[in-house]
């Protein structure tokens, strides 16, 4: 079944996403015709595209700002694929998770920067991680395989390289979580939420259910389609209703 998207061209509801690695070959999907789709950002003749060699594919982006941020690096694109132009509708561009996360059996939480209301992130961060019941805690950042930072300031990459804890201004209004490698200090999954010191618990935890989300979307068709949905864009009604045929 075909129906119209806003630009007036022919979209296919159910659409065939690029999805790599998945335990199943279908498209994951939500309302409106929105799927998941990796590979790689690179540029092509001045333009940003999303390129899977292993099935020999490109799709064109209709939003080359987004893009930006993420050249060269693997990636997962939400949006809508319009089958006639092979161009994606952007929703959002997030950052795939490496091997080394999915292969990774231990852990090691530090909140680091974590002064008055940020403290409670540590503590909740320990009883997310323990109901999760996926890797083991340890408490020793060197012998796990990841660290979980929890700081109220963004993670500048240095964790093996500065000496003691995070010695700069804290002002708690946004929390920050990222998954780091303990031997390089590479950041390999980040995200934050604005929400102030008050709701530190509330954001800790939203923080760990998209860690979570993503690492378990290739494993369950319903972590996919939450994940989809979590970063769909609330467009006006006019355009949800022509990618809806209605």
């Amino acid at each position: 079944m075909f129906h119209r998207y806003a630009s007036g061209n022919w979209v296919e509801k159910a659409i065939v996403g690029v999805v790599v690695s998945l335990l199943c070959t279908a498209p994951s999907h939500a309302s409106g015709g929105v799927a998941m789709f990796k590979g790689q950002i690179i540029r092509v003749q001045l333009a940003y595209v999303l390129s899977d060699p292993g099935h020999k594919i490109q799709y064109q982006l209709d939003n080359q700002k987004m893009p930006t941020a993420f050249v060269a690096q693997n990636v997962v694109v939400v949006g809508v694929l319009d089958r006639s132009s092979g161009t994606i509708h952007v929703d959002d561009i997030v950052r795939d998770l490496p091997a080394e996360v999915r292969q990774a059996k231990s852990v090691a939480i530090v909140c680091d920067a974590c002064p008055r209301g940020m403290a409670k992130a540590k503590k909740t961060a320990l009883g997310q991680m323990l109901d999760w019941n996926r890797f083991t805690l340890l408490s020793d950042p060197q012998k796990a395989d990841l660290v979980m930072l929890l700081s109220a300031n963004p993670y500048l990459g240095d964790f093996t390289t500065r000496d003691g804890l995070d010695k700069r201004p804290v002002s708690v209004d946004t929390t920050y979580m990222n998954v780091i490698d303990p031997h390089t200090g590479a950041n390999l999954w980040g995200d934050n939420r604005q929400e102030g010191a008050w709701l530190v618990p509330s954001a800790t935890r939203d923080l760990i259910r998209a860690f979570r989300e993503q690492l378990e979307m290739e494993e369950s068709p319903v972590e996919q389609q939450s994940f989809v949905e979590r970063h769909l864009v609330h467009r006006p009604l006019s355009l949800v209703g022509r990618s809806q045929g209605k």
